[in-house]
Formats: structure tokens, sequence, C-alpha cells
């Protein structure tokens, strides 16, 4: 392609493209456009595809020359980048600067270039590796827990405790009018206590309290709940406590452990044994990740696109909306309306933008990259994690244009398995 570029520094990061792309580039363009017009175009007091051209161009010539300019922009800003050996962070921030036909087409891009990351600040790190041994005392625990979920409640006339399970009835009044059922309304709520509820105070208030009491406590909805017509309002709750029943857990024996689909105890004990092994070694990966990670952005340091951080802010904020929503978060403890919580979820944004960014950079500069076979493998693993077939993973992934995200979460994964790999002693 027939292009001049030039390169103005901003200062950082920030650089300023000026492209000249010379007019012979965008003659067919223009000529096709026109001549599809023609055909086309109603114009009052000529016949249809009978218009003048010197009439279609003075009536449409500047819609033709701006969708032109949109596919030569499209085409020539990454050979622009390609000419200069840059790679851009973000997408750029383009203003035509001269655009008409028959002469050269100039644009300015304002692009924050990726940053350099050298070898020297990310080669040899030293993280302190921390057991993963698995204890007896790590063994009971977990077994107790499954004993937990699968335990039996009876009912009691004595009054809540931990450990036992509450069912209550809750009204809401707000502004002296019951409040929706998704949203207060809970005519048989029930949780076990000291596992969390959606409000603490249903924890709170229910413990010392016996079937057929009733307690009352006030709460304000957060600015940033969903729905406006309570939003920052005070809630009056009353909460009905329905019934309370105590746990009574099963004997660990071989009984336990199949009615937990394993052949004996044994067998059961060398399961738990494997998946709490895993867990550990898992989340141990996760801290050294994140030791290793902190130290490359300590000496690291650069301005992240405002355009890049917005985007990451607004993923984290869906993701937080989404939980909300399927039950995850409770909504009456989410609020990111303040101006501290702002900040607090822009400064999470930034680090998650950065960390990928540098991570992007030392897979270029490692020559880390991502095989079909590769992708294949992780969609299969996904699909046998949820019960799934490969191909309705995949049909999903494609569905969501979401095969990039993807790729680039193993590409980064591969980042970290050479940074923690013997290759760069990483852990000694």
């Amino acid at each position: 392609m027939d292009l001049k570029v030039e390169i103005e520094d901003m200062g950082g990061l920030k650089k300023a493209l000026l492209v000249e792309v010379a007019a012979s580039e965008l003659a067919e363009d223009i000529k096709a456009g026109f001549e599809a017009l023609k055909a086309t175009a109603e114009v009052e007091g000529f016949r249809k595809g009978k218009v003048p051209e010197t009439v279609i161009k003075q009536k449409f010539g500047k819609d033709v020359l701006e969708d032109v300019s949109k596919h030569v922009i499209a085409k020539s800003y990454p050979e622009a980048l390609k000419l200069k050996g840059l790679k851009a962070i973000a997408a750029p921030k383009v203003d035509v600067v001269r655009l008409s036909e028959g002469s050269p087409f100039i644009y300015r891009a304002m692009i924050d270039i990726m940053p350099t990351v050298s070898q020297d600040t990310y080669i040899g790190i030293k993280v302190k590796p921390e057991p993963t041994e698995v204890t007896d005392a790590e063994i009971d625990q977990n077994i107790d827990m499954l004993r937990g979920r699968n335990a039996n409640f009876k009912d009691s006339d004595g009054e809540a405790a931990d450990g036992d399970q509450v069912t209550i009835a809750v009204d809401c009044l707000v502004d002296g009018k019951p409040l929706a059922a998704s949203d207060g309304q809970k005519k048989d709520y029930t949780f076990e206590v000291g596992q969390g509820a959606s409000l603490p105070e249903f924890e709170e208030l229910s413990v010392g309290a016996k079937a057929g009491e009733t307690r009352d406590f006030k709460k304000t909805f957060p600015i940033a709940y969903h729905d406006k017509n309570v939003a920052g309002k005070v809630a009056e709750f009353k909460i009905t406590i329905k019934s309370v029943k105590k746990k009574e857990l099963a004997p660990v024996d071989d009984d336990l452990a199949k009615d937990l689909g394993c052949a004996d105890l044994a067998d059961l004990m060398s399961k738990v044994r494997i998946e709490v092994t895993s867990l550990k070694e898992n989340n141990e990966r996760d801290r050294v990740k994140k030791e290793i990670l902190d130290k490359i952005l300590e000496v690291n340091d650069f301005e992240v696109p405002e355009t890049l951080e917005n985007k990451y802010y607004t993923q984290l904020m869906s993701n937080m909306m989404d939980g909300v929503r399927s039950g995850k978060i409770n909504p009456l403890g989410y609020d990111a309306s303040s101006q501290e919580a702002k900040e607090r979820y822009r400064n999470i944004a930034q680090t998650q933008a950065k960390s990928d960014i540098v991570l992007d950079v030392i897979a270029d500069n490692e020559g880390i990259d991502v095989s079909t076979a590769e992708i294949d493998q992780a969609i299969v693993n996904i699909a046998k994690s949820r019960g799934e077939s490969p191909d309705k993973v995949r049909a999903a992934l494609e569905e969501k244009k979401a095969i990039g995200i993807l790729t680039d979460s193993i590409m980064r994964d591969k980042v970290f398995d050479k940074l923690m790999g013997t290759e760069l002693e990483t852990a000694g």
C-alpha cells in the first residue's frame, strides 16, 4: 500500500501517527461508490439510474468519501504500525486531516504503544515456595464438610444456634409499601447459621430465637441499588422464625462413603486427599503467579490508556452485576456508587489491564504463541468440567466471540509456565 507515516512523540507511551495515503489507493473505491449510487440514487427531477454524475457527487460526495475513508483507515492503519515497528495497546483515536477526491488522504491516529519489558526485569525472579503437602487434619476437615453437606436436620423447639438450619419468612416495607418478592419478600428463606445468609442481619437476629418468634430491623439500600425506586431508601424488615432444625451428622464410615458415591471409606479418603492436594497446588500456583507479576509491575510502571482502563472497568462492573443477578453477591451489600468504591474498582481494573499488557509483551519477547491443538484441548477441558460436549462449548464461545479471550488466557498461562519454570529459575 502506497503510504507515508510520520511519528510524533506525545510523552510516555503516547504517539501520534500522521498517515498519508496516496490518492491512487482511494480512486477505485471512490469510483465504485459513485457507480453504485448512480444505479440506485433517487433525486428529485431525475429518473432512477439517470442522475448525472456531477449531481451524484454534489449530493452524496461527502458520504462516499467518508465510507471510503473508513475502509482505507482499517486497511492502512495496521500497515502504518508495521512500517514503523510499533504495536498499539488499544484501538486508535483517529481524526481526518484531509479528505478530498484526487488528493492524498491524510489522517492522524493517536495511539498508546506497547511498553518495553526487558528480560532482566522478569528473568530470575525468586519466589519462595510454600508447602502444599496435605495433612491428616485437612483431610478430616474436608470429610466433616462433606458430612455437613449431607447432614440430616431435625425439628427443634430450642433456640437457633450456630450450625442450625433456620427457615424464616421475610416482610419488607419501603415508604410503607411492601417490596417485591424478588427484592425483600421471602416467605420461605432457609439458611444455615454460620454459613452466611443473604443479609447478615438474618443470621444475627435468628440466633437465640425460637420457631414462631419475630425480629425487626432497618437497613438502607445502596445508592447504586438496581431498583431505582428503593435505591438510597430505608427498608423496614420483619422476619418470622418458621422453623429451627438441629444438624445430625452421619458417622464417618463405609456407609457415608457409599452415600457419597465411593466404594468404601478408604476410597473416599483417597479421593478427598487428591482433591485437596490439587486445590492446594492450584492455590500455590496462583500465589506464586501474583507475587511474580507484582514484582514485574514494580519495575515496569506505565500509564494504561483511558479507553482500555474503561473497558476493564466496565467488564468488572458487569461481572459484579451478574453476581448480583445470580444471587452470588448480596444486592444490599453491593455499592459501587461512592467515590471510594469507584476508585477501588478503577485501581483493580487498571492493575488487571497492566498485568495483561505486560504478559502479552513477555509472550512476544519469548516467542510464545498458542496452537490450534492447545485451543481444542482447552475446550475439551472446559466441556469435561461442565459435563457438556466440546462442540456445545465451542459453539457458545464462538457465539460470544470469546475464542480470542480463551486464546489470550492460554497464552498468558504459558507465559507463567515459562516464568515459573526451570528456564528462568523463578523458585528455589
